[in-house]
């Protein structure tokens, strides 16, 4: 296995050492020399960075993150990082002609973010082809979008060489992948009872002066974070369970005086504001940071006047784990394609962020891009697709407005980088349905759902527990990580799959170059000294073009070209003008050319040369 630099050198120097047992070796190496991760034996999870509350948390023991046998691939439960990085340096101990591990950045809490290259390395360096590249993991708990890139990382590997796609887009193309580009917070929420929207970075939530002061309790001690009841007296409370479940599992609310109980979330008010839970671990949004159109954060603006986003970060890539994503793509100009993913809307979300599609993208373009949202749609069956300004500001709302995200990953990748850029939002398998068709689904409907079809599971029932202020209460409500925010752990290879279907095929859309071959014809008279004609035919079978009209205007990759060396004693009178090679296009360039009388000097040793395209190299005789 080779090892590459990380990006990090560009700011820092970062030597990467992998155990013995992840080096070298081959298909053969393997023996047995990787151990499956187990379990720890320390009892508290301790999140990085000086905050004003508790950074130490107890680990929770969720059934949900456990493999079914220890060291053989399932997806009925949720990796932990842990786990992933052990397959992942497996993969590249046993396959090193295929693939290439190595550390891309480092994580706010300063641990690895580890990325891998699969190509057929005989068939040349990955910089060479068009590449594609998928991650997942940004935001904390949205931990479905990381198994999708699992999912397809070992799909590929386990399909070389046995299916004629998978073995043709590796020899062809370089497929980029980073399944955990958050390991701080993806792993808190995996391994305790906290959760939170992305960065682990201390944050002043509520604007009192302290970080992360009021983080969640788990009284009751089951490892999530639910709901508190406390009967109160009939006419006291704003809450009665409601009749519709004959189990009286579900509360309903009636306003204040009206009901007979008071529900709020589990937990604590730690700093005495009358909030429970409102400034918990972290609270910065990776998907907020990228450079284009972005905001500062509430209160950043001096004039009042401007337009802010919340979770943006003290400025454009300030954060470790989006400046490294950055970094990479625009050092591997190479990229055609992204899915940067998240969970769990469900929707094939892309941009623009910030206005029409149709006034500010390329009609081309957007056509290349409406022809994915329909494939995804597909392969999927998710309910949406499209842009955020519009398709995502008012899915299922029909008479909202469109509103503005800044700072969004989707539009750095196609205004800036030119790209089709997805930030597809996972579905979490179906967790809801309209019984009686009215197009409102409630909370009857979801449960009900749930009895139906995972025998009530995804409610964890009423437990007693004792609150410092409240005393005796109940504590309970829907799992809220294994079925309200991602799918339960039977459903993950579904979803998992589906996504990495509709990655698949945007990598194999990208452009694939051919040098078809070359026809001459002598010319009697010209007018110039050429004595042939020599007419290339190259063809880009790909379903992209090797560049889009956006790349072409920001200027993010050359025009392609082709260079013909001739043999000694043939002379080219002309190079050939650089140009722009459409999907499914067949292209023929002529060239004029004083030929040698041998034929070996009558043989062009041609180059075609893409940024998004690759090299393709061929020698013709004419």
């Amino acid at each position: 296995m080779s090892i590459r630099p990380s990006l990090v050198a560009l700011i820092a120097s970062v030597v990467i050492t992998l155990p013995l047992a992840a080096q070298g070796g081959g298909g053969g190496g393997f023996g047995g020399q990787f151990t499956p991760p187990t379990p720890g034996t320390d009892r508290v999870w301790t999140v990085p960075g000086l905050r004003n509350g508790p950074s130490s948390f107890p680990l929770a023991n969720y059934d949900a993150v456990k493999p079914k046998v220890a060291g053989q691939m399932d997806f009925e439960h949720y990796h932990t990082s842990e786990e992933i990085e052990w397959w992942m340096r497996k993969w590249a101990a046993e396959h090193p002609n295929l693939v290439e591990l190595y550390q891309v950045g480092e994580s706010f809490g300063g641990r690895p973010v580890w990325q891998m290259t699969l190509t057929n390395k005989q068939t040349g360096k990955d910089t060479d082809k068009p590449a594609a590249f998928f991650d997942g993991g940004r935001h904390s708990g949205e931990i479905t979008s990381t198994e999708s890139v699992l999912y397809l990382m070992w799909h590929l590997i386990t399909n070389y060489g046995k299916d004629a796609a998978v073995t043709s887009l590796l020899d062809e193309k370089a497929i980029y992948l980073r399944p955990l580009n958050n390991p701080d917070g993806s792993d808190l929420y995996r391994l305790t009872a906290q959760a939170n929207r992305s960065s682990v970075r201390p944050m002043d939530n509520d604007r009192d002066g302290l970080l992360d002061e009021d983080p969640a309790e788990d009284l009751d001690g089951d490892g999530f974070i639910t709901s508190i009841r406390k009967f109160v007296g009939a006419g006291k409370g704003s809450f009665v369970i409601d009749s519709m479940d004959p189990k009286g599992r579900l509360m309903r609310g009636v306003g204040q005086g009206n009901g007979d109980y008071i529900v709020q979330q589990e937990g604590i008010d730690n700093d005495g504001d009358g909030r429970v839970n409102e400034d918990g671990i972290g609270g910065l949004d990776l998907h907020r940071n990228y450079p284009y159109n972005w905001r500062p954060e509430p209160g950043g603006d001096l004039t009042g006047r401007g337009n802010t986003q919340g979770g943006a970060g003290e400025y454009p890539l300030s954060e470790p784990e989006t400046r490294s994503m950055v970094l990479f793509t625009v050092s591997h100009p190479n990229i055609g394609v992204v899915n940067s993913m998240d969970t769990s809307v469900p929707m094939h979300l892309r941009g623009p962020s910030t206005c029409e599609e149709t006034e500010c993208m390329f009609k081309s373009d957007l056509a290349l891009y409406k022809h994915m949202d329909s494939v995804g749609i597909s392969l999927t069956g998710y309910p949406w697709a499209g842009d955020v300004y519009r398709t995502y500001a008012t899915r299922g709302r029909p008479n909202a407005q469109p509103q503005s995200l800044y700072g969004h990953g989707p539009d750095w990748g196609y205004f800036q980088f030119g790209a089709i850029w997805y930030g597809d939002e996972l579905w979490n398998g179906g967790r809801e349905r309209d019984y009686d068709g009215d197009g409102n689904i409630t909370q009857y409907e979801v449960l009900r759902y749930c009895d139906e079809e995972y025998a009530g599971k995804c409610f964890l029932g009423w437990n007693k527990a004792i609150h410092p202020e409240l005393g005796e209460v109940e504590v309970g409500g829907m799992n809220p990580k294994f079925w309200s925010q991602n799918g339960p752990p039977e459903w993950v290879e579904k979803w998992a799959r589906n996504q990495a279907m509709f990655n698949l095929y945007m990598a194999q859309s990208l452009p694939k170059l051919e040098i078809v071959g070359a026809e001459a014809r002598a010319l009697r008279s010209q007018r110039d000294s050429a004595t042939h004609e020599v007419r290339i035919t190259l063809r880009n079978h790909g379903r992209l073009p090797t560049a889009l009209e956006q790349a072409k205007q920001v200027k993010i990759v050359r025009p392609d070209q082709l260079i013909a060396r001739p043999g000694s004693g043939t002379r080219v009178l002309a190079q050939v003008e650089p140009f722009w090679m459409g999907g499914n296009e067949t292209k023929v360039i002529t060239l004029r050319v004083i030929a040698g009388s041998t034929e070996a000097a009558r043989t062009l040793a041609l180059r075609l040369s893409s940024t998004r395209g690759g090299i393709v190299e061929k020698n013709v005789t004419f």
